[in-house]
């Protein structure tokens, strides 16, 4: 009996330390900026990594180990990943400077970085944070009732500000008052011939933590150019944010913020008018899009003036990403001419021009028929899409135009469960919409 506890502790061991073995470890060594205070970018108090090991749950963010004021480190280990599917080879992540996406790493400019940090597979790894979008203060929690101000250019007549006081609600909210809403009040007392004023007063659990951004606009189309703003002072009730700056003073005073655009008010959004090619036989026309940067908008029928083109008169623009389409249902979406799908909508910009030329290449179902009764025979049976008769090729594509299943075959094609909903089939080059209730 010894014998066999002794071999099966022996074996236990040749696992555990194989399994040990097998999981690697690195270390993450990071620069940090530390100025001493002299804004919210450029401070570090804590540091901490976030990425896909820990399902990017910020929240439980690792803590990085301080060196000094600029220098932090870490070390991961994949047998402590909580997604066990992720290795270093595969490891995506972020620094953040506390617990919350408000205090992620950006670019020097306060720009978003172009893609996850990887690691390059020799450790240490060596990082550079230049910029926080804002900076954690982590000290006792302070509960607050604060006043934002903001001087705007004159050209802004309509400001919004949403931050994690109101769980960062699209800039037009309108919500509960000094609490949820995202409207600023213009205040005519404190505007001058240099800005428009606007304030709005908020409450926060925590001026400590703070995070905001304010938008000239009711959409993000509007935000600030800068990361996330923080509160300035907290023994301070309000906080005034400049937009406008002094180019009469020696130095010139540059602005605080700047914004990606200015909405021009409701009297100022105009009426677009497009005149479009279309593809030969084209009976009927659409167009659809996203209007100033919001929700996206109806269909717009076009006017087929019977020379190949259509007009279309689309009103209450100031920027629109747009599509065509030959009917009122999404998947039939304008395509190229070699059949592939237009990746990138259409943009009109109001602020430059109101008139607009342009040419649909294709439909997604341009010069094809729907399924030949005689040759194919399509059906639902247990929430999947059956066409028998395939001859060379089937694929799957949602109302949208997405694709979901594609197979080079011939004989019965049938799809896996699907939940009910409109799809479409392609088979052999032909396609159809399908009902799957």
């Amino acid at each position: 009996m010894k014998t066999k506890f002794t071999y099966f502790m022996l074996l236990f061991s040749i696992v555990s330390v194989f399994q040990f073995a097998s999981a690697e470890i690195a270390q993450f060594n990071v620069t940090v900026p530390n100025d001493g205070g002299s804004d919210n970018h450029h401070q570090t108090n804590s540091c901490r990594i976030v990425g896909n090991f820990n399902g990017w749950d910020v929240a439980n963010a690792i803590m990085c180990t301080k060196v000094d004021d600029t220098h932090y480190t870490v070390t991961l280990d994949e047998a402590t990943f909580t997604d066990k599917t992720v290795t270093l080879a595969t490891l995506a992540y972020k620094y953040v400077n506390g617990p919350d996406w408000a205090y992620v790493v950006k670019t020097e400019t306060g720009d978003e970085l172009p893609d996850n940090l990887k690691y390059a597979g020799t450790s240490p790894q060596e990082d550079v944070v230049v910029y926080w979008a804002s900076v954690w203060k982590d000290v006792v929690p302070i509960p607050m009732d604060a006043t934002l101000d903001l001087f705007a250019p004159k050209t802004v007549t309509e400001a919004y500000v949403t931050g994690n006081f109101n769980d960062w609600k699209t800039p037009g909210f309108e919500g509960k008052t000094d609490s949820t809403s995202t409207k600023m009040t213009l205040d005519p007392a404190q505007s001058d011939a240099n800005g428009n004023y606007f304030t709005i007063k908020i409450h926060t659990n925590n001026a400590y933590a703070l995070a905001f951004q304010f938008t000239t606009g009711p959409a993000w189309a509007y935000q600030q150019n800068q990361g996330n703003n923080s509160y300035p002072d907290v023994s301070q009730t309000s906080a005034l944010f400049d937009a406008v700056g002094d180019a009469n003073v020696v130095p010139v005073v540059e602005p605080q913020l700047t914004f990606k655009r200015i909405y021009p008010g409701a009297a100022g959004l105009k009426t677009l008018t497009f005149t479009t090619t279309m593809p030969a036989n084209t009976t009927a026309a659409y167009i659809r899009g996203e209007l100033n940067g919001g929700l996206v908008g109806e269909f717009i029928a076009g006017t087929n003036n019977n020379d190949g083109t259509f007009t279309f008169s689309v009103p209450g623009v100031d920027i629109m990403y747009y599509k065509y389409y030959n009917d009122m249902f999404d998947a039939n979406v304008e395509y190229n001419a070699d059949n592939t799908a237009v990746a990138d909508n259409r943009t009109a910009d109001a602020q430059v021009q109101t008139a607009f030329t342009d040419v649909v290449a294709a439909w997604i179902s341009s010069g094809v028929k729907s399924l030949d009764v005689n040759k194919y025979r399509v059906y639902t049976s247990n929430k999947s899409i059956v066409v028998e008769g395939v001859v060379s090729k089937a694929e799957l594509f949602d109302i949208s135009g997405r694709s979901i299943e594609s197979k080079v075959m011939s004989g019965t094609f049938r799809t896996n469960a699907l939940n009910a909903g409109l799809y479409i089939v392609k088979v052999d080059g032909q396609t159809q919409k399908v009902s799957v209730k």
